[in-house]
């Protein structure tokens, strides 16, 4: 593995910084150019399945077509349609076109961590559109359960403004430690599904939960989205799968979001796996807000500004309620890790010190 000294990390910070700037200022004149593309609503419209660079597949009338956008938007499909979408087509000289984007219901959205491209960190990834419903799918075991990704998730959802669900797959495979982590978000609020596909457990309840909805599925690579997706179409060829013919990749290897249709007015999107998930541009006042736990401890905290970091024990009530136990200790250290990654500091003395008072008390 190669070594960077602080100069060549200061050289590489700077160029990811100089090229988003760039990109950025790129799109913000192409999004102008958007205005007159998108309306508010058509009388057939088509629902995009699936994004790949330049094409798009589209459901439209029962069947799927390869559309263009049209020649005055000077952007490549995957900049501007994502699965979910509903779009206008017309046809001409044989070739379907997009006419225009109807206006979105809600747009889920990931600032890119993983990329394997230098030039891509850092910048937004559109990943679909219009979704009633996101299922956060983890899994028992193989890949292990981790709770802090779930919490993240929940908070990119939460401001897209997209409700959400659990569901723990693999759910056969589940000891005492992972009861207890879904008890946690069970308090919270939040629905949670056990399925096995291998057992056939809790599929019908989790189609109960999709019908009537346009859904997705988000998480790890192999927790089984692509299996529960299978399993939801009762093993049928899925309509919009297909084999790429580059990658030789069947279905069960996801590597973009893919829409599909299962019952009428019901739909998954299926997307690719993640390794991390970049919430450093959420702001630490934002940050508290998504931790629901925290609203009834918050507002008693002795400072106005307080952050539940890096503040005396004794004068933040949120850590009061980690140290009475009403307050998840797992949930708390969740919080500071994502803390930590905004404010830039190091969390590990303060969950210390709550863990030995707590240990103290014991």
């Amino acid at each position: 593995m190669p070594h960077y000294n602080a100069y060549d990390s200061f050289k590489i910070k700077k160029s990811i910084e100089k090229k988003k700037k760039a990109k950025e200022k790129v799109f913000k004149k192409q999004n102008a150019t958007l205005d007159n593309f998108i309306i508010a609503s058509c009388s057939n419209y088509g629902v995009v399945i699936e994004v790949r660079y330049n094409d798009t597949y589209v459901l439209y009338n029962d069947k799927v077509i390869i559309a263009k956008l049209r020649k005055d938007i000077n952007l490549v499909c995957n900049q501007v349609v994502f699965p979910g979408d509903k779009v206008d087509i017309e046809k001409a000289n044989n070739t379907y076109i997009i006419k225009h984007l109807l206006s979105r219901s809600s747009l889920l959205t990931r600032t890119k961590k993983d990329s394997t491209r230098l030039n891509d960190i850092g910048l937004t990834k559109n990943i679909a559109a219009n979704i009633d419903l996101a299922v956060i799918v983890v899994a028992a075991k193989e890949p292990p359960l981790h709770p802090k990704f779930i919490d993240r998730y929940l908070m990119i959802l939460e401001n897209s403004k997209i409700p959400a669900i659990i569901c723990l797959n693999k759910c056969d495979l589940k000891t005492e430690e992972e009861k207890k982590i879904l008890s946690r978000y069970r308090d919270l609020g939040i629905k949670v599904i056990e399925t096995s596909t291998y057992k056939n457990i809790g599929i019908n309840e989790l189609k109960s939960e999709l019908k009537n909805k346009q859904a997705i599925f988000v998480g790890n690579s192999g927790v089984g989205k692509s299996s529960l997706t299978n399993a939801i179409m009762n093993d049928n060829e899925v309509k919009t799968g297909h084999v790429s013919d580059k990658s030789k990749r069947g279905r069960h290897t996801t590597t973009t979001s893919k829409y599909y249709v299962w019952k009428t007015n019901s739909s998954i999107i299926d997307t690719p796996g993640i390794r991390s998930l970049d919430v450093s541009s959420f702001t630490p006042i934002e940050i508290q807000d998504y931790f629901s736990e925290f609203i009834n401890w918050q507002d008693k905290c002795k400072f106005n500004d307080c952050l539940h970091f890096n503040e005396p024990n004794n004068s933040c009530m949120v850590k009061q309620g980690v140290l009475s136990g009403l307050i998840s200790i797992d949930r708390y250290e969740s919080y500071l890790k994502i803390m930590s990654t905004v404010l830039d500091k190091d969390y590990s003395e303060i969950l210390n010190d709550i863990k030995l008072e707590l240990k103290n008390k014991n």
